[in-house]
């Protein structure tokens, strides 16, 4: 259910315009084959809440922990996808909150602070660093 309800809002993320993000699309089996339907975009609240929800969000917390430790000791440039990959969950993480209200946790929330503008570069850069120093996990 919850990977389900993951495509959901990645797909959504797409239909809005967002950029294809390959690590992503490699985790969740995307096929971009299926359109957006209404009732998906109708639900969207729905889904967030599925995804946050107290049966879910360790869930969440661990794709954030893996994409952290999968970056540890790599250079900047092999860490791209993995970048894009949280930069992607920090955005929907801040929609979860702010937008829906979510209870998202407080490990998601404090690097949903402390990130929040990962579309800048040298936010992106600053992650990294944060990530290779050790002072970044969740």
């Amino acid at each position: 259910m919850f990977n389900k309800n993951l495509l959901n809002i990645y797909r959504l993320f797409l239909n809005r315009g967002g950029r294809k993000i390959n690590w992503m699309e490699q985790w969740l089996g995307f096929d971009d084959v299926a359109p957006v339907s209404d009732d998906d975009k109708m639900n969207e609240s729905n889904t967030y809440a599925v995804i946050f929800s107290d049966e879910h969000r360790q869930e969440m917390e661990q794709i954030f922990q893996y994409l952290i430790n999968k970056m540890k000791g790599l250079s900047y440039r092999q860490c791209e996808d993995s970048l894009e990959a949280l930069a992607f969950l920090q955005e929907i993480s801040a929609t979860g909150l702010w937008k829906y209200h979510q209870n998202v946790g407080t490990k998601i929330e404090k690097f949903i602070r402390d990130f929040d503008r990962l579309d800048v570069p040298t936010e992106r850069i600053r992650l990294y660093e944060s990530i290779q120093s050790h002072k970044m996990g969740l």
